[in-house]
């Protein structure tokens, strides 16, 4: 058995790294106990690791507090009512809830039995943003039902998490061979990608694409055949980039935003105004002067900006400290489950939670260029909330399978 386990195939290297760091060694791993009802084996009931849970439910409540201190003024502009992006940033999180309880009981197996209709799903979901989609500041990322609208784009994330891990998993050795390993996935992904960047949608296509190659890195394919696909895909980005001015644009603000402070470089300038002027401790909760019309959706993607003003340093590392502490938790998470595909959803869902939420932190402290990316479970907006406790859900769905004892001292 232990001769198995050394040499399976979907070790990853990032179990490697840990195991070198003597970690992974003193860890003992219990498998799930089974118990026969009728002619069934069925898993027992495992409480899984509640503290993911306790990580999200922080960030939300900070996230409902922080909307309603950022977005009051601009709701009763605009709506005649204070609270109304906090009622629906409400409803939003209720039916993640929700979300977050079917995912986290459905079985896997039958998940991986659902990866055609998904993927014949979300390529009409994809398709029909393109033909039928709600046009909003000039993109069509959004499909209205009714009195809502849903960005099909946040689901795709999603559903290439779950296609990868059922991808490396069923093809396991195969995945050395380009032709029929590797290929496929970069075909799948390349697709999703093109539909999605064709929106456009850059931000979403960068975690998308970003969140599949570690994914297909963390299952076993070589740096020697990723590299090369990552390397291709840079002037793609830069020609998707400087052949649209507003791109150009933005790229040469994220350079010198004092450039046109009046116009391109506005937002990014009020960004750094909030940051600074929250200095260590904050102004106080509501006592923000930026979210005051000076500083451009501050409810949704620049969140973070109004955290730093109103919470100051203390504020936006706690928010750090927290996305750090669930990319801790859902890779040992990852580690503790010997199945493949379970392991390999539990480290996509982790990317997936945790990647936007170091970039958007990187755009609001203008690390990286200004790109619309909400910052999970924090910000503004009803398909990432949603589809941000769906990934959470299936993450303690796995954590659910395997007991994990402590480390010895």
């Amino acid at each position: 058995m232990k001769n198995e386990r050394r040499n399976h195939p979907l070790r990853g290297p990032i179990l490697s790294v840990v195991e070198r760091l003597g970690m992974a060694s003193r860890r003992r791993l219990v498998p799930v106990r089974s118990v026969k009802v009728g002619a069934k084996e069925r898993r027992e009931a495992r409480p899984g690791d509640r503290t993911l849970l306790l990580i999200v439910l922080i960030l939300g409540l900070l996230g409902l507090v922080m909307v309603y201190s950022a977005s009051g003024i601009l709701a009763a502009k605009t709506h005649q009512d204070s609270i109304y992006f906090l009622k629906k940033q409400l409803l939003w999180m209720g039916l993640g809830l929700l979300l977050f309880v079917i995912a986290s009981r459905v079985e896997l197996d039958r998940l991986r039995a659902w990866i055609v209709p998904m993927t014949c799903l979300i390529f009409a979901l994809l398709v029909g943003v393109l033909l039928f989609g709600a046009e909003i500041n000039g993109s069509r990322r959004w499909l209205r039902l009714g009195p809502v609208t849903f960005q099909p784009s946040e689901l795709a994330k999603l559903f290439m998490v779950i296609y990868l891990s059922h991808y490396i998993a069923k093809k396991e050795e195969r995945l050395s061979d380009f032709s029929e390993g590797l290929a496929p996935a970069l075909v799948m992904i390349g697709l999703l990608a093109a539909l999605i960047l064709v929106e456009p949608d850059l931000g979403t296509t960068a975690i998308l694409v970003s969140t599949s190659l570690l994914l297909l890195f963390l299952g076993g394919v070589s740096l020697r055949r990723l590299l090369p696909v990552g390397l291709a895909m840079i002037p793609l980005f830069l020609y998707w980039i400087l052949r649209t001015p507003y791109r150009r644009e933005r790229v040469m603000t994220y350079l010198n935003p004092w450039g046109d402070p009046g116009d391109a470089g506005f937002q990014m300038i009020q960004s750094y105004l909030a940051l600074g002027s929250g200095g260590t401790v904050g102004l106080g909760l509501g006592e923000g002067r930026q979210k005051l019309f000076f500083l451009p959706e501050p409810h949704t993607d620049f969140i973070f900006a109004v955290i730093g003003e109103e919470l100051g340093l203390i504020g936006t590392f706690l928010v750090l400290f927290l996305f750090v502490w669930l990319l801790w938790k859902g890779t040992r998470v990852a580690l503790a489950t010997e199945e493949p595909f379970s392991r390999l959803l539990a480290m996509g869902a982790t990317l997936m939670l945790t990647l936007p939420a170091f970039m958007n932190m990187g755009v609001v402290t203008g690390l990286l260029p200004t790109k619309g990316l909400p910052l999970p479970f924090v910000s503004y907006g009803g398909s990432s909330l949603l589809v941000s406790w769906a990934a959470l859900g299936l993450l303690f769905n796995v954590s659910r399978q395997t007991e994990r004892r402590k480390f010895p001292r």
